[in-house]
């Protein structure tokens, strides 16, 4: 019995191995077609990479004018496959519309390849030109923004030209050429794509004093190679511009300050910028013109709010127009700055850069004018930073008349400082501190600090002259007033019940100061 058992299993297994065998061989015949057509395919496709070739380097590559594209005829074959209606016939491939011939038909293999790379357009542009000032009888400057790229590789812009105006023609008018000198300019915060950059064009000789007006060009690179350049006009000169600036140079300037202002973008409030507006007419007594770059945050209700500043001729607002295409940090805060900068060369005596979230405060019994008066002969004066508590309001107010700043009672017991130094006199970017500069001995500005020349300064002590910074308050996105604290409480109390007002001194200085700038000005706007 065991024997026929084992018998009968054999007999199922070679049954079933059989079958298997079987499934395979169908299965083989069947999938015959597909992988025959792979491998033909397979040929077919080397066979055309094969016969692709490049020309050789004595083989000039030349443009073609606009044409069809010449296509190869194509049959397909007994068993459905696509190929050459003529199968010695070579295939060679034309890029339509102005484009360059990379492959040649039955090119000789045994000769060198090339294929060479050609730009189309521009991925970052060398120089973008913001604006144009003369500073001497022989010097101009170009204010604008280069491309990170070009600054480290390239020379932007090359050559200056003068021209000047013969009885208002350029006719016969002989021109003057020089090396254009980049200055790039230092930049303390994070760079974009681009970054500041000024051109000095300082000639050999004399330009323009004549009075009879001229064309400044400047010779911009474009291209890799030696001499893809272009030609671009960059200042036309009125007459009479020439001696208008010697006469400004050789004089007291015009004003005692001049403010720079930061890009204004954004949902921005519109009684913040007036209160500080106020505050700052107040403080510098009315010797100062304000400057303001919009970029999109003024609209026709702020400019009513600040109208009575504007007809009083205090404040000149510059709609700084497509900025955006070309990105820089901060909505291109440091090119605003350079330019703000070589416009009040000879206008103003000092010319401050401070943001308008922050209130420039001179304790008694110094005073700003003493201050400025005492360090005349110096470059620059930098001031340290000590942030406000934004977060946390007095409510209710010490007055019911009293405006958002005033409400802003708790500051930092120490300056603002991201390093280990004095927080007193923590210098530059760590410190955040703000500056103002004697503008006829700067050439370059950058947010913290000087960038050209650094030095001849003075970095004042907190203690002596401090900016409040009030971060966010000038956008109306920012949450303010988080928490209403009642400051009639007891000390102890109110640390129960807001912990975080132990690390904050309660400050009153900027609320008195507002009261003051309030009254002073009060006549001026005839509104409060």
């Amino acid at each position: 019995m065991p024997t026929k058992g084992k018998g009968k299993d054999m007999n199922k297994a070679s049954q079933i191995v059989g079958t298997i065998v079987l499934v395979i061989c169908l299965s083989s015949l069947f999938q015959w077609p597909i992988f025959y057509g792979l491998i033909k395919l397979s040929i077919f496709s080397c066979n055309a990479i094969s016969n692709l070739t490049y020309p050789s380097p004595s083989t000039k590559l030349e443009r073609t004018p606009s044409s069809p594209a010449v296509q190869p005829e194509v049959t397909p074959s007994k068993d459905g496959f696509i190929e050459s209606a003529d199968n010695k016939t070579e295939m060679s491939f034309h890029e339509q519309e102005d484009s360059i011939i990379l492959l040649e038909s039955r090119a000789d293999s045994s000769k060198p390849k090339q294929q060479a790379l050609h730009a189309h357009g521009y991925a970052h542009y060398p120089f973008v030109q913001f604006s144009a000032y003369r500073d001497s009888e022989r010097t101009f400057f170009l204010i604008g923004i280069t491309s990170v790229v070009a600054r480290g590789f390239d020379q932007p812009v090359q050559w200056c030209e003068w021209q000047p105006l013969n009885n208002g023609s350029q006719q016969s008018a002989p021109t003057v050429a020089t090396k254009a000198h980049m200055i790039y300019v230092y930049y303390d915060q994070l760079p974009r794509l681009y970054v500041v950059a000024m051109v000095n064009c300082t000639f050999e000789e004399e330009v323009g004093i004549k009075n009879e007006g001229g064309l400044l060009f400047i010779t911009v690179s474009v291209g890799p190679h030696l001499g893809d350049t272009e030609r671009k006009l960059a200042l036309e000169e009125k007459k009479g511009t020439a001696s208008d600036l010697i006469r400004k140079r050789n004089n007291p300037p015009s004003l005692k300050i001049a403010f720079c202002g930061p890009p204004l973008h954004g949902n921005i409030r519109a009684d913040w910028i007036l209160q500080w507006l106020m505050y700052y007419h107040y403080l510098w007594k009315e010797k100062a013109h304000f400057f303001f770059y919009n970029v999109g945050g003024l609209g026709d209700s702020h400019r009513r709010v600040l109208d009575p500043f504007l007809k009083g001729g205090y404040l000149t607002i510059i709609d700084a127009v497509d900025q955006n295409i070309f990105p820089s940090w901060y909505h291109n805060q440091l090119l605003f700055i350079n330019d703000c900068l070589h416009m009040t060369r000879y206008l103003s005596s000092w010319t401050f850069f401070h943001d308008m979230d922050e209130f420039l405060f001179v304790p008694r019994p110094r005073t700003l004018d003493k201050l400025l008066d005492r360090h005349k002969e110096k470059t620059f004066i930098t001031f340290g930073s000590i942030p406000s508590a934004t977060s946390l309001c007095a409510d209710p107010p010490l007055k019911r008349s009293h405006w958002l700043v005033q409400r802003f009672l708790w500051m930092q017991k120490r300056p603002h400082c991201l390093s280990d130094q004095d927080p007193w006199v923590c210098l530059q970017g760590p410190g955040a501190r703000k500056y103002v500069v004697n503008p006829r001995k700067i050439i370059a500005a950058a947010v913290h600090n000087t960038a050209l020349p650094s030095e001849g300064g003075i970095n004042l002590n907190a203690t002596m002259a401090r900016m409040y910074h009030y971060h966010g308050a000038l956008s109306g996105d920012a949450k303010l007033c988080e928490k209403k604290v009642n400051v009639s409480l007891p000390r102890d109390q109110l640390e129960q019940e807001f912990p975080e007002v132990q690390q904050y001194n309660t400050d009153l200085s900027i609320s008195k100061a507002v009261d003051k700038a309030r009254k002073y000005c009060a006549l001026f706007l005839k509104t409060l």
